[in-house]
């Protein structure tokens, strides 16, 4: 689809001499090639060199040297094939199923937004809506199923960093007899269940003692209690912490109810140590059946839950943590990738019901339009069913278009895409087999993407938008009917024109040969090389500025003027030769 020049009677018009100057020139006659071979052989070669050079003098004779500079027109485009289609057409009926109840149009009617086209019996698509509603169930089902796996694979990499549950100081494990205390390292492997020790809270200790019931309405919540320890011989304050009405029976059978006492811890009570307690009272002190031992108030053994390799850990024993604190930190790659897999498998059954969801609502939509209605005003192109007929879905049975907007879907080789862009105007022709049909339009936009569907091995193709004018009134088009196009990539309506041929190229830009009109003077010339042939007298090299151009004429914008006559046979390319010395024209 190269650009062409365009002709028309109704605007200036292009150069003459752009036909004249491409014609071929005579050739010598056959029966003349012999008679001079002849004279030849006969030794009149002095006439056969006569002949030959009258021949070829004749032939450049007849050719046009020279053109004139006259005013016309310009225009460059770009040809090719497209379609014919309507701005706003739509597809109804494609997803249907079901026997065709009822059809109220045929193609070519006219109808309006919301006029009934046909009518379908929507049993069918209910049960699909049945079934779909039970899949539905099932998959939000599997859904759950997938969540729960999500959270458990989740909960299994959490547990790999075992933490403080609260704040307290951390007692190692306790080896057995004859054994050293376990120590742990980064690196090294630990497994699920594992002891690495307990979680104490030792700044409160609780004392449990037993009473005699005797006592069981004197002794209250919050009462003071004097803590003897014997191991190192001294008293630490307290107070009642609870009262458990539990019934203990001693060796000598009394009945004894529970009282834990609790005390703040110096640093010097440890778990274990055995202690008594007195709870003063306005008539004395009362003391309890037997001594007790010490606990911490709090106490929970630290248990890695889940197997892996230790790549955190610092010095634990007997040091104190706050709530939270991370222990030991551990990895288990195929815990990872146990929560990965888990995540997708729930996005894709997530997935599932969104689709199944969006199944669903699409079938209750087909149910509540059993009744096909055109969505737009316009004609109706295809009616492909009828009354009886069963719809199995997948193909449209009815297209209706908008006819008052159309346009064509042109197809720009990659070669002119570059060239084509909105606005533009265009010709479109419609070849009917009888006459053509000249329509217009402009272009309205031009793809940025080649087309999917451009043939392999060939250049891509692009789609360009042409916008048709109204259609005269006894014009009618098919959609889809193929079209040539011409879009006007470049035009100038009134210019100054000159054979492209006439050009020269010189150190100075470029010029033409030119001879000045009766009483004209050029206001710039270049000097013609010494030794130039060819050029007729009175000629001169006139530089000047060019525009637009086709493949045979061009825009001249300065230097010469309209009715200048100027030489088309004389060397096209003086740059080179005017550095080596003379140029013969040729």
């Amino acid at each position: 689809m190269a650009e062409k020049q365009v002709k028309n009677n109704d605007k200036p018009q292009r150069n003459k001499y752009a036909d004249i100057m491409n014609r071929k020139g005579k050739k010598i006659p056959k029966p003349i090639k012999i008679a001079i071979t002849f004279l030849v052989i006969g030794g009149l070669i002095a006439g056969g060199v006569y002949m030959v050079k009258r021949t070829s003098k004749t032939s450049q004779e007849e050719q046009p040297a020279t053109a004139i500079a006259q005013r016309g027109m310009l225009e460059t485009y770009i040809e090719g094939d497209g379609s014919i289609a309507a701005r706003k057409q739509v597809e109804l009926g494609k997803d249907l199923k079901g026997k065709v109840t009822n059809v109220a149009v045929e193609p070519g009617q006219n109808v309006k937004a919301g006029d009934v086209l046909f009518t379908v019996d929507p049993t069918e698509t209910k049960k699909e809506i049945e079934n779909a509603k039970k899949d539905l169930i099932e998959a939000q089902r599997a859904v759950d199923e997938a969540a729960s796996a999500v959270n458990t694979a989740q909960k299994s990499v959490s547990e790999l960093s075992t933490t403080a549950p609260f704040t307290g100081k951390f007692i190692p494990q306790s080896a057995a007899e004859g054994e050293t205390v376990k120590t742990y390292r980064n690196g090294d492997e630990l497994s699920g269940g594992t002891v690495i020790g307990t979680m104490v809270d030792d700044t409160v200790m609780r004392l449990p003692l037993y009473f005699s019931y005797a006592y069981i309405d004197t002794i209250s919540k919050g009462a003071a209690a004097n803590v003897s320890i014997p191991s190192s011989m001294s008293q630490v304050s307290g107070w009642v912490d609870s009262i458990e009405r539990v019934e203990k029976i001693s060796d000598s059978g009394t009945r004894l109810f529970k009282v834990v006492i609790a005390m703040n811890n110096a640093g010097t009570l440890t778990s274990g140590m055995v202690a008594s307690a007195e709870i003063p009272t306005a008539n004395g002190s009362i003391m309890p059946a037997e001594s007790g031992k010490l606990e911490y108030s709090k106490e929970e053994t630290i248990t890695v839950k889940q197997s892996g390799e230790i790549t955190s850990i610092g010095t634990l024993d007997y040091y104190r943590f706050s709530a939270g604190t991370v222990l030991v930190r551990q990895k288990n790659d195929e815990l990872v990738r146990a929560v990965e897999t888990a995540q997708r498998t729930l996005a894709n059954q997530q997935q599932a019901i969104a689709e199944k969801q969006k199944q669903i609502q699409t079938l209750e939509a087909q149910v509540a339009n059993s009744n096909v209605t055109s969505p737009i005003d316009g004609v109706v192109l295809k009616m492909d069913t009828a009354v009886d007929a069963e719809l199995v879905g997948g193909t449209a049975p009815c297209v209706v278009a908008d006819m008052s907007s159309l346009i064509v879907k042109a197809q720009i080789s990659m070669n002119d895409v570059n060239s084509v862009t909105a606005g533009q105007q265009s010709v479109i022709t419609l070849q009917t087999g009888a006459e053509d049909i000249t329509l217009t339009g402009s272009v309205e936009s031009v793809a940025l993407q080649a087309d999917e569907n451009s043939s392999s091995g060939s250049l891509p193709t692009y789609t360009a938008v042409i916008v048709l004018d109204p259609l005269p009134e006894n014009v009618s088009v098919s959609m889809g009917y193929y079209v040539s196009y011409r879009i006007t990539t470049a035009l100038v309506e009134d210019c100054i024109t000159i054979p492209t041929n006439a050009l020269v190229n010189t150190l100075d830009g470029t010029a033409v040969f030119a001879k000045p009109l009766d009483g004209q003077t050029f206001e710039n010339t270049l000097p013609i090389p010494e030794g130039t042939e060819g050029v007729p007298e009175g000629y001169q090299l006139v530089p000047i500025q060019v525009g637009l151009s086709d493949s045979s004429n061009v825009q001249v914008l300065s230097g010469i003027d309209e009715g200048t006559e100027v030489f088309i046979a004389g060397p096209q390319d003086m740059y080179e030769q005017l550095n080596s010395g003379a140029v013969v024209v040729g």
